[in-house]
């Protein structure tokens, strides 16, 4: 079947209204990352469609819908059409100099432990870029990036974490998820490592349900058929490990601020061979070029120098 995508019946605005529900799987996710309403974003798709000769993109039949063989085959050559608009944009003087409201996305606990120098940087040298900086878990960063409602996000990323098509990831440091108990827990007999087992008695202070780092604690302890005691849901690593210090307990938290917290020293990181939980700290942005790329790669080389 020969396709043309430059028929003078297409806009690109219908174009960019068909990737976009391709891509978010729903209309109102696709209005959200293309800032209109969910009627203007069906009769955008209802009008590409009629462009392409009426034959459906969608299979409407199932929910959510489907993308139909031709949908498929029409996507890729979107996605085509998109790039090289966006390397056009991006190729233009006015790209040297990027204006315009960046929303950014960062993971709860790296915050100001990671951002704040990285952010400096970009306010130093795009003047023009107005920073909207916003915090959430690491699987609700991608989605908000995935539908357009950020520009990109700095998540920790573990194994369980999967990163929707159309996102690049950016690995910017290795890190690792350590549990940390008061510095008065007594080792074990004969110096033996602790186990889940031996803790399935001890009390938890966990970020509320959404974090995944406590999803795959809870979900070692339900493997093992162990229950978990979670004596407070305590919101914020920086919280809990006061709280651990004063009050003992175990918490679950990134090494990396474990150790640059003002209590480590009240605290210590004990070694439980039956539960690892490696992670990256992964910036995420669309695949696709665009206005704030310079913004984006200075943001990138600051971040890597900040977590190298």
């Amino acid at each position: 079947m020969i396709f043309v995508l430059c028929s003078c019946r297409m806009n690109l605005q219908d174009i960019e209204a068909f990737v976009a529900v391709a891509e978010t799987g729903s209309i109102s996710r696709a209005a959200a990352r293309l800032n209109l309403t969910q009627p203007a974003t069906t009769r955008r798709i209802q009008n590409f469609e009629a462009a392409v000769g009426g034959a459906p993109l969608f299979n409407r039949a199932v929910k959510p819908a489907a993308l139909t063989s031709l949908g498929t085959h029409v996507l890729e050559r979107c996605r085509r059409v998109l790039t090289a608009v966006a390397e056009l944009e991006a190729s233009t003087a006015r790209a040297a100099d990027p204006a315009g409201r960046l929303k950014a996305g960062v993971a709860h606990g790296l915050g100001e432990m990671v951002m704040t120098a990285p952010l400096d940087a970009l306010r130093r040298t795009f003047p023009r870029i107005r920073l909207q900086v916003s915090s959430n878990w690491s699987t609700n960063l991608l989605e908000d990036v995935c539908s357009g409602a950020l520009d990109c996000a700095v998540g920790l990323l573990t194994e369980a974490h999967t990163v929707p098509a159309g996102l690049m990831r950016v690995t910017l440091g290795a890190e690792q998820v350590v549990i940390v108990a008061t510095s008065r827990l007594p080792a074990r007999h004969g110096g033996q490592p602790w186990r889940l087992r031996d803790l399935a008695d001890k009390d938890w202070f966990l970020n509320p349900p959404g974090c995944g780092c406590r999803a795959a604690l809870t979900k070692a302890f339900d493997r093992l058929q162990l229950p978990i005691h979670i004596a407070a849901e305590v919101f914020g690593e920086d919280l809990q490990l006061s709280l651990l210090s004063q009050s003992g307990g175990l918490g679950l938290v990134p090494r990396r601020q474990f150790e640059h917290s003002p209590h480590r020293h009240e605290l210590r990181v004990i070694d439980v061979p039956d539960f690892t939980l490696p992670a990256t700290v992964t910036l995420i942005r669309s695949a696709m070029p665009g206005r704030f790329d310079p913004v984006l790669e200075l943001l990138e080389h600051e971040l890597k120098v900040k977590l190298g």
